[in-house]
């Protein structure tokens, strides 16, 4: 693989070799050498050589230093001889390699492998130390910095004339106790040499009488106690007198390499305590007595290991409790609330909480770290009891009080300012109706979510030098309810409470309007607030929105304070409106609620304004009706141009011969004149063909028939029956009170002069009719002046023709003058 990216190299490049270069050591080429030799003295400036056996055209020489990071010396030119200084060289071990340059490929001429070393420093802090049972003295001493180079040492110990040395190949030495006399002190003296150097130790008295140490002692037992702070109580033994000795202790646990030293409670002679350990940790102990008279201390007993039990719990759990139906009955309704104690409490893991009732416990697994357990107890039981149990003990019992003490609320308020987002702080004072400390045990802290029905209940417990709490993990726009309770021993405080949000938001719906009252220029308005849990904040304004419902109408705002009223009168345009309202909260305005039409209504006066007027237009045409030369003028009007029997008594529909003959339709009807009904024609029955009802047209007359008759009125039948003619020549002999009728003193239904009352019951052609001037059909469907039948000025002179077709013809009686026609 190394002969193909050589190969490769070459041909791509000559300029430098590929991958870091291609490298073969040939020792053919040459050899390294450096001035002074190895191992050398740090700090000296080094002269290093590259001997080339064969220098060729355009080849050049290197010099790297290893390990990384590799320093690197280059020449360009190539000589037998290349030289490279290295000045001030302080690294104790290092790697030299001179590398031959040429077409692409680097070749290792040489490498050498480099020592530095430093020489010895002065010895320093002997100390030698022996116990009243060991054979041997031990002495130790400070070498100083690592020389980096073999270095030796030798003792010298001299009394008098007498001397004697013992090799050491370390910074400690141990001298048989049996060639020593300890009656007499001894020069202690200790020297250190390598190829850079000697040196020499000051000289040390060394007296076997104050050397002396306490013999080093021995665990010989280890346990550990069940208190809140774990404990371990080590029993020791030694041959020393133990009352003339202190101990002290280190440990370490398995894991790690640094002793701890720690503060022991000496319990007897031979038996001390250490405290503040961790569960289920195997620990190393070593122990060690020191002389209280020579202050000299032992050396560290062998180390013993030993495993600490799990911790149970040691504090009351955290308890409160909900009642319901609070002594209603024989039995009340509790939840027991309470929250696990802290994992760095006790080791292990929690089997279950126990509930005592008194008469008997409960046992309940709750695997959070908030529990409740709701049960059914006496009324007249006062307190409950939980703990926990755990693989490693059982807590104290945590009493749950259930009866009030009847001491006052505490006065509860929020403290500004109010942590916005998740956290609300309050605050509150009582007075104790006792001496502080007496009989008050702690306060409780309560909150639960609004509405109810969805409510989240939390609580804390406060110790009593504490007057204040940060209430955490709450949500932003939900409102709580907050109380405070003040637990003694005789009981529980009333509460007090408040309203709060942790944080504000805009209302996500708008209130419910409805208008009760509507007239022409105020507008009474009612809403309901939306769902607490809509408004997400206290409302403190409302705005209402009137439009009118025109085109382009420009919608009114009226700002509206929060009441408990909830209804205001507003002043409001003219005609229907609309409706719209929003709540504000101190986050803003929210969302409109329900949107409504409203129309101002009538006023009950309306109908009296149309009535009155009618029934006094009434009124006033009977009063008129009741003068008598008023009355007098309308009879004779009725009189002079109506039908007799307006005048006269009205004749009965039963005793017209009319109506007898259809009754009598068996028998040939007999005709007999009555005063009562006027004289009839012979009747015939008609055929089939003929049943048809009559029509009676109206001919205008020829200038002769004018010229002869004057005013007269021609009616034609078409069956040969010719009715009576009454030719009317009155028309110059009128009473001279009396004026040509018009519209407005003719009969009722009339139209014309004196045709209205004798063709009222006829259907009239008014096709043919002349058009008569200055008159006005009042009665009917002739109002209209298209509507009215043709009237035509004859000067004085008027033939009316009137045809019937059809059956039964009945006379037509027009009034004269009793002058007859001829």
């Amino acid at each position: 693989m190394t002969l193909w990216r050589c190969f490769i190299a070459i041909l791509l490049s000559t300029s430098g070799p590929l991958f870091g270069g291609c490298q073969k050591f040939d020792d053919s080429l040459g050899y390294l050498s450096v001035e002074p030799p190895s191992p050398f003295l740090l700090g000296s400036d080094l002269l290093v050589s590259c001997h080339i056996n064969k220098c060729e055209w355009r080849s050049k020489v290197s010099l790297v230093m290893k390990p990384r990071p590799e320093l690197q010396w280059k020449r360009d030119d190539c000589s037998p001889v290349v030289t490279f200084k290295l000045p001030d060289v302080r690294r104790p071990r290092f790697h030299l390699l001179c590398r031959l340059h040429k077409d692409g490929l680097v070749n290792i001429v040489g490498g050498l492998t480099l020592q530095g070393g430093w020489p010895p420093d002065k010895p320093e802090n002997i100390t030698c130390e022996t116990t009243s049972t060991s054979p041997w003295v031990e002495c130790q001493w400070r070498a100083g910095r690592d020389t980096h180079v073999p270095t030796s040492y030798n003792v010298s110990l001299s009394s008098g004339n007498n001397t004697w040395t013992w090799p050491s190949e370390a910074d400690k030495v141990v001298l048989p106790k049996a060639e020593m006399n300890l009656n007499q002190p001894y020069q202690f003296v200790v020297s250190a040499d390598n190829r850079f150097g000697r040196s020499r130790s000051d000289s040390f008295t060394l007296e076997p009488t104050r050397i002396l140490v306490p013999q080093s002692p021995r665990i010989t037992h280890i346990h550990f106690g069940n208190s809140s702070a774990l404990e371990a109580v080590l029993h020791w033994k030694t041959a020393e007198n133990s009352s003339q000795l202190t101990a002290s202790v280190r440990l370490r646990p398995t894991d790690s390499s640094s002793w701890d030293a720690r503060e022991v409670t000496r319990l007897s002679q031979d038996e001390v305590r250490v405290d503040d350990l961790q569960p289920l940790v195997d620990y190393h102990f070593q122990i060690r007595t020191c002389s209280t008279a020579t202050r000299k201390c032992s050396k560290w007993s062998q180390e013993v290991v030993s495993r600490s039990p799990g911790k149970g719990p040691s504090q009351h759990l955290r308890a409160w409790r909900i009642l319901s139906n609070h002594k209603s009955s024989s039995m009340q309704n509790v939840t027991v609330l309470w929250k696990a104690p802290p994992p760095k409490s006790f080791s292990g893991q929690v089997e279950y909480y126990k509930v005592d009732e008194g008469q008997g416990s409960r046992q309940v697994v709750c695997a959070t770290a908030l529990c409740r357990f709701s049960l059914q107890v006496p009324s007249d039981l006062e307190s409950l009891a939980v703990s926990v149990v755990t693989t490693y003990g059982t807590s104290p019992p945590a009493s749950v009080p259930l009866t009030f003490s009847g001491d006052p609320e505490p006065a509860l308020r929020l403290t500004d300012p109010v942590a916005n987002g998740s956290a609300i702080l309050v605050s509150w004072d009582w007075v104790r109706p006792r001496a502080p400390g007496s009989d008050e045990l702690y306060y409780i802290v309560e909150w639960t979510s609004v509405p109810g029905g969805k409510s989240e209940l939390g609580w804390m417990q406060v110790s009593l030098d504490q007057n204040n709490a940060s209430i955490q993990g709450l949500s932003v726009g939900v409102r709580y309810n907050i109380s405070v309770y003040a637990v003694s021993r005789g009981g529980v405080s009333t509460p007090s409470s408040i309203l709060a949000y942790s944080g504000q938001l805009k209302p996500d719906a708008g209130p419910s309007v409805s208008v009760l009252q509507h007239n022409a220029t105020h507008l009474l308005v009612q809403w309901e607030n939306p769902p607490v849990e809509l408004q997400r904040g206290f409302i403190n304004n409302y705005t209402i929105y009137l439009r009118t419902l025109r085109m382009h109408s420009q919608e009114i705002p009226v700002a509206v304070a929060a009441t408990h009223h909830r209804k205001t009168w507003l002043k409001c345009p003219e005609g229907a409106v609309a409706v719209q309202m929003s709540a504000s909260t101190a986050a803003g305005e929210g969302r409109r609620g329900n949107l409504i039409y409203s129309r101002p209504t009538e006023p009950a006066a309306g109908l009296t304004m149309v009535v009155v007027p009618v029934l006094a237009v009434v009124a006033f045409t009977v009063q008129l009706a009741c003068w008598s030369c008023f009355r007098q003028r309308i009879k004779a009007r009725v009189a002079l141009f109506g039908p007799d029997w307006l005048v006269e008594g009205l004749p009965k529909p039963g005793n017209s011969q009319a109506i007898k003959l259809l009754l009598d339709a068996g028998s040939e009807p007999s005709f007999s004149y009555t005063d009562s009904d006027p004289p009839l024609s012979p009747i015939s029955f008609a055929s089939g063909d003929d049943l048809y009802p009559f029509v009676p047209s109206v001919r205008h007359p020829t200038k002769s028939e004018t010229r002869l008759l004057g005013t007269v009125v021609l009616a034609t039948l078409n069956n040969g029956y010719k009715p009576q003619l009454t030719v009317d020549t009155r028309g110059d002999q009128l009473d001279q009170d009396q004026t040509t009728p018009t519209g407005d003193d003719s009969g009722s239904g009339g139209c014309g002069l004196t045709l209205g009352n004798l063709l009222s019951n006829l259907e009239l052609d008014s096709s043919g009719w002349p058009n008569m001037m200055g008159l006005e059909c009042t009665g009917g469907n002739l109002s209209d002046p298209e509507d009215r039948p043709p009237v035509v000025d004859l000067q004085g002179a008027t033939v009316v023709e009137v045809s019937l077709t059809g059956g039964y013809i009945p006379q037509i009686c027009i009034p004269s003058s009793g002058q007859e026609v001829e």
